[in-house]
């Protein structure tokens, strides 16, 4: 609701209003990808606030990547060393999968080609850097199953 109002500008009635029935909307509509019928409301929001304190964690990333991608395009001697990287995780959810492929797919440097069950395909631009964070330190992988409760 927040951001709606920071979006619009705008804090008559109408606008307020507007924001509430949308926001309704999609709380409706997507509602079931943190708070499912068979998981308590309680543990579910949980889940929602620790999501919530994991996007700045992914906004540095993200930065820390850009930063990173941008100096081996300007410093022709950095290594550029591209290659497919198989990530193997225990992850059972869509929605845990979907966010881990994500997180990586929006940290620049790494793409995720394919996804089949745990196991996930990435390109990296930097094979051996991008294994050491995906393979070795699992940062991302480690930060999404806290959230999602699952083991890593």
């Amino acid at each position: 609701m927040i951001f709606w109002l920071i979006l619009s500008g705008y804090l008559d009635l109408f606008h307020i209003t507007a924001g509430i029935i949308c926001c309704g909307i999609v709380t409706l509509i997507s509602g079931d990808l943190f708070f499912r019928s068979d998981v308590h409301l309680i543990r579910s929001a949980g889940r929602f606030l620790r999501f919530l304190l994991y996007i700045p964690r992914l906004m540095v990333a993200i930065l820390y990547a850009n930063i990173d991608v941008a100096y081996r395009i300007l410093h022709p001697a950095m290594p550029i060393d591209p290659g497919f990287i198989t990530v193997d995780t225990p992850f059972t959810g869509d929605v845990l999968r979907t966010a881990f492929a994500n997180s990586m797919t929006l940290t620049p440097g790494t793409v995720t080609i394919d996804v089949t069950g745990g196991t996930f395909l990435v390109h990296a631009i930097v094979r051996d850097v991008s294994e050491r964070d995906l393979l070795e330190e699992r940062n991302i992988q480690k930060n999404l199953a806290r959230i999602f409760g699952e083991r890593s």
